[in-house]
C-alpha cells in the first residue's frame, strides 16, 4: 500500500476481521480515531457486537448478548495489531 489508509479504509479492515470471528453478531464502528504519535501511524477503531443467543429458550428470555470491541490498524500496512472483546 502506498500512503496512509483513510478512516473508511481502516473501518473496514476492522469490519471484515471482526465480522471473520463473530460472523453471526450485528456489529457497528461508532468510533475511528487516526493516532500519528509512536513509531508509525495507528487507527483505534471501537465498535459494539450483538450476539444472538444459541437457544431456543435463550431467544424467549434473553436479548442479544452485547460486547464491545477495540482495535488498531496500521495506518500504513493495513494490518491488524490489537483487538479486544468485552
Amino acid at each position: 500500500m502506498n500512503g496512509l489508509l483513510t478512516a473508511s479504509e481502516a473501518g473496514s479492515i476492522g469490519l471484515a476481521f471482526i465480522t471473520g470471528k463473530y460472523y453471526r453478531g450485528e456489529i457497528t464502528l461508532s468510533q475511528t480515531e487516526l493516532n500519528t504519535e509512536g513509531a508509525f501511524p495507528v487507527y483505534f477503531l471501537q465498535g459494539n457486537i450483538k450476539v444472538p443467543t444459541r437457544s431456543i429458550l435463550g431467544r424467549l428470555i434473553a436479548r442479544d448478548a452485547p460486547y464491545t470491541f477495540t482495535m488498531q490498524v496500521h495506518a500504513l500496512e493495513g494490518s491488524i495489531l490489537d483487538y479486544a472483546v468485552r
